[in-house]
């Protein structure tokens, strides 16, 4: 028995050292030069030596959903009026009237003034006037969204209401 299990010590010991030394890094030649050792030791110890090279791979603070591609207008014609012409953004809402049917007056980049009317047609998006207000107007503008279906988006324009030199609002 005695016999028995010495052998089998002694297998485990030969397989244990056969796996270390076909385990050792192959950077091991080096090591006989102490000067190497040292250097190859800085290098594995050092943090400041670490160069992340990020070519050809993904940003990790970039979120995984394009937010650009969700939403997307449905591209338009020709613009038929100087009203179609620009985004609704850089229209400005100077005026309403709602006497009888509501009018807004409104006024473009080029400061050149329109009257509105409920229906009528506003934006280089195809936005249409669904609704005049005392304070602002509601325009639904179409666009597609990532599922290709079309969807109806709303953007409220409100009145622009100016100080004068007192401070008191005027409209």
């Amino acid at each position: 028995m005695e016999v028995k299990q010495g052998w089998t010590t002694f297998a485990v010991i030969m397989l244990s050292a056969v796996l270390l030394l076909m385990a050792r890094p192959a950077a091991a030649p080096a090591m006989e030069n102490p000067e190497t050792a040292t250097a190859a030791l800085k290098a594995e110890t050092n943090p400041e030596t670490f160069v992340y090279d990020s070519l050809g791979k993904p940003d990790p603070f970039r979120p995984f959903i394009n937010f650009s591609e969700i939403e997307r207008s449905i591209p338009t014609k020709e613009p038929k009026t100087p009203l179609e012409k620009y985004s609704l953004n850089q229209f400005k809402l100077v005026g309403i009237l709602l006497a009888g049917k509501p009018y807004a007056m409104i006024e473009d980049p080029e400061h050149i003034s329109y009257t509105i009317r409920e229906g009528d047609h506003l934006g280089n998006l195809s936005g249409v006037v669904e609704k005049i207000d005392e304070k602002e107007i509601v325009v639904a503008e179409p666009y597609l969204d990532i599922y290709d279906r079309e969807q109806i988006r709303k953007v409220t324009l409100k009145l622009h209401v100016e100080e004068n030199d007192k401070g008191e609002k005027t409209k």
